[in-house]
């Protein structure tokens, strides 16, 4: 008697983790300016719990105050960041689980 045999499936690729690439380039700016690299992103807060966008805590140990569209703003420094469209996104809400629970 033959004992069919039974396929076993390719492995799925990885799903992709959507905040790799924001991560990556967080971190290469915290490079750029001397920090170390971060291993996730921190969580946000709204101003009524103490404020901080994503950005502005990624970049806290850098001096950095305010996190725009285009640019981090420090005392008496600016850099323009690159993370424009993830910006935009987040405060559009796409991303709740950047934000600190309540």
């Amino acid at each position: 008697m033959t004992v069919p045999v039974k396929e076993i499936p390719a492995p799925r690729a990885t799903p992709a983790r959507p905040f790799d690439d924001v991560l990556r380039q967080v971190n290469r700016t915290r490079i750029a300016h001397g920090a170390d690299p971060l291993f996730e992103l921190p969580t946000a807060c709204t101003a009524w719990d103490g404020g901080g966008c994503v950005l502005e805590r990624a970049f806290e140990d850098l001096g950095v105050l305010i996190v725009d569209y285009r640019s981090a703003y420090g005392r008496g420094f600016e850099f323009e960041h690159g993370l424009g469209d993830f910006i935009r996104e987040f405060d559009a809400g796409r991303y709740p689980q950047l934000l600190a629970a309540r």
